[in-house]
């Protein structure tokens, strides 16, 4: 199940990144391919931000968005590529685990969005959807942290007065960047990312989560600090104490208990396989700000730093959908947890 990803782009993309890792020609024979592979990639994302725009249900909707998340990180696995020149084997051999990913995102991405929670042992309808409440909400949380803490480190290696610039998004000229930076593949494929990201969250959404963005950036020091603010964001506690209330007044059958735990297990799986290449993106974008032109004052730098954000704009915006307390109905894609449960067994 590919969407709308044409057999050329993956034809084009594997020349550049195989599937199997493997020594391949040198630098000269890399940027042929690359060259070619660009505006299949500059089309790839203009169709799956079309089919994520156009999407109709939740499912539909998931799977887009792993492939866009799988996409980003594809052209980032290339500027790697492209910057380690003959060493490329080297460095391939040791992005395997991304790579195989990568391909699974853009090639199968309903498989990174199964659940990796099995269901508790029963107990009875009601305390095994509390369980998986519990589960799902921690399973979600504890990712979310993680990735956003190693995102942050990684950002800030940066210089703090770019991070500050770099949190304006809706200000960022991504296309005089592109002319000022000059045709180079390397450039090409990092603004592909870009975009990718920015289609993923949604460039109208860009002023609503700049102030989200800002704080990070001016609190997030230290991952004590990144537990206790995306604790806060997320209130997972808090939602898990109102699925408590909801659950045990409950008066219905059994059954409609039962049916739900699987629903909201579902969603450990849907956030899981996001966040699974979120870490990627992190990862790929910390080895691709090492090139020269990623290094070169002043968008370069600023690009990067941007496309951090992004990903931590991503994480914690798709985490607090899947945990669902309505705060934030500009970014609705899936039914959250606490969603879920209000729908189907009542409450405000």
């Amino acid at each position: 199940m590919t969407t709308s990803l044409t057999p050329e782009y993956l034809t084009k993309l594997e020349a550049v990144l195989p599937r199997t890792p493997m020594r391949s020609g040198g630098g000269a024979a890399i940027s042929n391919s690359a060259q070619d592979l660009l505006p299949r990639s500059r089309e790839a994302g203009r169709a799956l931000a079309a089919a994520l725009s156009e999407a109709q249900t939740a499912e539909a909707r998931s799977r887009v968005e792993v492939q866009l998340l799988a996409a980003a990180a594809a052209d980032l696995a290339v500027v790697e590529r492209l910057a380690g020149g003959d060493e490329g084997a080297v460095t391939m051999r040791g992005a395997s685990d991304d790579n195989a990913l990568i391909w699974q995102g853009l090639t199968d991405p309903a498989s990174l969005l199964r659940p990796t929670i099995r269901p508790a042992r029963y107990r009875g309808a009601d305390r095994d959807l509390l369980a998986a409440v519990h589960q799902t909400l921690n399973s979600i949380q504890e990712d979310a942290i993680e990735t956003t803490a190693d995102a942050i480190t990684a950002a800030l290696t940066m210089n703090i007065a770019i991070l500050r610039e770099a949190s304006k998004l809706a200000g960022l000229d991504v296309k005089r960047a592109l002319e000022d930076m000059g045709a180079d593949e390397i450039v090409g494929f990092v603004i592909e990312a870009w975009q990718k990201l920015a289609d993923l969250i949604g460039e109208d959404n860009f002023e609503k989560i700049e102030a989200t963005l800002s704080e990070s950036i001016e609190k997030l020091r230290e991952k004590t600090a990144v537990t206790t603010y995306v604790k806060k964001f997320l209130d997972a506690d808090g939602i898990y104490q109102k699925s408590r209330t909801l659950v045990q007044q409950y008066d219905g059958p059994d059954k409609d208990l039962a049916r739900l735990a699987p629903a909201v297990l579902a969603l450990e799986g849907s956030f899981g396989g996001r966040n699974k290449l979120a870490a990627s993106l992190i990862r790929l974008l910390s080895l691709a700000k090492l090139a020269k032109a990623l290094r070169t004052p002043p968008w370069g730098p600023l690009m990067t730093a941007s496309g951090y954000l992004l990903i931590i704009g991503y994480v914690l915006y798709s985490a607090h959908d899947h945990v669902d307390s309505d705060r934030y109905p500009f970014f609705d894609r899936v039914a959250g947890v606490q969603t879920l449960l209000t729908a189907r067994l009542g409450g405000d």
